[in-house]
């Protein structure tokens, strides 16, 4: 094949079965860097047998797009508002679009939108320090030194994302690093920190081109296999793994899908024009071009002092990108096979404190769903009218991601055994939530 020149239709009809399904999507990315793959194209992929970038063959699998919401968001400046009480806060409720549903004055786009979600208001923890309950609130379970778990990212990478595309199966948009845990490096997430900004060390240094850098890794084949010999070898087949996936994608024409160049400036303002809407524009980008997986992250919410401007200011950022990318995925047909989940790591408490702040609470706090199958228009759950306690329906961790797991059609009893310790996808304690399967 001459990978300088593209191709007629005609010529794709008559040779596409004799190419790779990684030469189809590189011509097919070749048009541009920011290039995606049309509906067209897809159509004529599959016309000749050939999955397109999700790697499937028999329907679309589905995907997951996770906000994180680092430091923990305050349930009362969010999801749950308690107006006019002495726990509420200065903020007033927003009737949404679903009758009887108020959110927090904060996220006016999303009340308009309301009737594409999914709230839990009962979600419930113990863990109440920043690393465990984040730990807890990724993996599915309670933080054990004895089981490296993996984060659910990494899990619907592996079980559901194609790990031989040229991009990888789950990236991670900011924040402190996801873990693949005994999934190996292969589901790990590949890290952007900057989504406005070009990734470092994709492009070939000065001085080296391809096959330069095919004599080098020949080189560095000869010095693994005899470390492969020893106790190294699972750290020598991890460190081989990840430069097979760097030098994938520093290849492939996909890596495009990673500038926002090519998207118009009205959608750019749309999702907003700061590090976190960028970055879940970006989140769009990848699951449509085959990523399994994304994670985009908004820090900042630790809120023990000054929690009503910190909350307005973040809500900014957080309420036009998550109601563009409802929109978004919707206007693009994607919505109903990508799972869009928006959390932290806990609630904060309904007492103010002597700093106008919240302290951490995972007593109860929120969780928003909308598209992967999720039954929109449900609310799971309420507090009473302080949001001290939970009314009605709490909702353990072990049966959000059991939810998780049962939306993506991911077999969440499938058991591994790192160390001979045993250990399931997900906790065998959680029970999917039967009001968000649609």
């Amino acid at each position: 094949m001459d990978r300088g020149h593209g191709w007629s239709d005609g010529a794709v009809a008559g040779r596409s079965r004799l190419w790779s399904r990684r030469e189809l999507l590189g011509w097919a990315a070749r048009g541009g860097a920011g290039a995606l793959l049309t509906p067209a194209l897809l159509s004529l992929l599959a016309q000749h047998g050939v999955a397109a970038a999700t790697g499937r063959g028999d329907g679309p699998r589905k995907k997951l797009i996770l906000l994180w919401l680092e430091g923990g968001p305050s349930q009362f400046e969010t999801f749950d508002p308690k107006p006019g009480t002495s726990t509420g806060g200065p903020f007033r409720a927003l009737p949404t679009d679903v009758p009887g549903w108020s959110f927090c004055e904060t996220l006016p786009k999303l009340a308009a939108r309301a009737e594409r979600l999914a709230v839990i208001r009962t979600m419930t923890s113990r863990e109440g320090t920043h690393a465990r309950a984040r730990e807890l609130l990724h993996n599915g379970f309670a933080p054990n030194p004895s089981v490296p778990f993996p984060a659910f990212g990494a899990i619907v990478a592996h079980e559901i994302g194609d790990l031989d595309h040229d991009l990888p199966a789950f990236v991670q948009i900011d924040g402190p690093p996801c873990s693949s845990g005994y999934l190996g490096v292969a589901s790990s997430p590949f890290r952007v920190d900057d989504p406005t900004a070009n990734i470092g060390n994709l492009p070939y240094f000065e001085g080296v081109d391809p096959a330069r850098l095919d004599r080098r890794e020949a080189l560095r084949e000869v010095v693994d296999a005899r470390l492969r010999r020893g106790a190294t070898r699972e750290a020598v087949e991890a460190d081989s793994a990840q430069r097979k996936r760097a030098r994938r994608l520093m290849d492939s024409a996909l890596r495009g899908v990673f500038s926002l160049e090519g998207e118009s400036d009205a959608l750019r303002d749309a999702y907003g024009r700061n590090k976190f809407g960028q970055g879940v524009l970006l989140a769009r980008r990848l699951v449509e071009a085959g990523v399994a997986a994304v994670e985009v992250v908004l820090d900042g919410w630790d809120s023990h002092d000054h929690n009503s401007s910190k909350h307005r200011e973040l809500c900014a950022m957080l309420d036009p990108a998550f109601a563009a990318l409802l929109d978004d995925l919707a206007q693009r047909g994607l919505l109903d096979e990508t799972l869009v989940v928006c959390m932290g790591e806990f609630g904060r408490t309904p007492g103010i404190n002597a700093r106008e702040g919240r302290d951490h609470w995972p007593n109860n706090f929120s969780v928003a769903l909308a598209g992967g199958g999720v039954k929109a228009g449900t609310m799971v759950g309420e507090t009473d009218e302080l949001g001290v306690a939970i009314g009605k329906r709490p909702v353990q961790v072990a049966d959000l991601f059991a939810t998780f797991a049962s939306l993506l059609h991911i077999d969440g009893t499938k058991e591994f055994n790192k160390e001979r310790r045993p250990a399931t996808l997900v906790d065998k304690n959680g029970i999917p939530l039967a009001e968000l399967l649609g």
